[in-house]
């Protein structure tokens, strides 16, 4: 009886250890790795007044952003977050000019006409400190240019002259603005990481009764939503 007990002992052993060395052995599970297209829409619609032009200009700018929201891990606790091949594709800037009302001190829906129009429509990081590479397809080109509140930066843009006309569209189905990319490793417990902004502006010089002025727009911020 005591060698029987003793025997089934071992066999219970062995068995208990054979599993063990199995788990020891088994590969580690795969990694969570995702990569999703992403498309961000943004529509910006404004109006700029000349008082001393008396002419107001109205315009709007649509377009879409598109980038692959990329994850890789979790790998020793921690993710590899990245914004890939970020691009402002195609936007679509439409201008109208209306007469100013110089005793309102407003604008209105009377349409008037500029003699000539050059607009340059750019694009960067939102910030000053955030400066990505830009790369762009024609009829954008890259170059130094001011930048609001930022002085002199490096830009994508699209600069146009009009002659005479009340209305304008500025329109190119290839045309894209693409930047550097965005990445965070952070540890998996931390909050999903928040992507910079990029921005955009529009810079008009207008050319009414033999005087002209420049205005720009401001930046407007055109900023990622990822889903991992």
């Amino acid at each position: 009886m005591r060698i029987g007990r003793l025997r089934r002992s071992v066999i219970a052993t062995g068995a208990a250890l054979l599993l063990v060395a199995a788990g020891l052995g088994s590969p580690a599970p795969a990694f969570a790795n995702t990569s999703r297209p992403n498309t961000d829409s943004f529509s910006i619609s404004k109006w700029l007044a000349f008082p001393e032009l008396f002419l107001c200009l109205n315009y709007s700018v649509t377009g879409t952003l598109t980038y692959k929201a990329v994850r890789y891990g979790p790998v020793d606790g921690k993710i590899d977050y990245h914004v890939d091949s970020p691009q402002v594709v195609a936007p679509v800037l439409t201008v109208s000019g209306y007469q100013y009302d110089s005793v309102s001190h407003g604008c209105t829906r009377k349409p008037l006409a500029w003699l000539k129009l050059d607009v340059q429509h750019a694009y960067k990081g939102y910030g000053c400190s955030f400066n990505p590479s830009i790369s762009v397809q024609v009829p954008f080109a890259v170059g130094v240019s001011f930048w609001p509140t930022c002085g002199n930066r490096k830009v994508g843009y699209w600069g146009s002259t009009y002659g005479q006309a009340k209305s304008w569209k500025q329109y190119n189905s290839s045309a894209r603005v693409k930047f550097g990319g965005q990445s965070w490793y952070l540890p998996q417990s931390s909050p999903l990481p928040k992507p910079s902004c990029y921005g955009l502006m529009v810079r008009y010089h207008v050319y009414v009764r033999g005087i002209d002025d420049t205005k720009d727009t401001g930046q407007f911020a055109i900023c990622p939503t990822p889903e991992w």
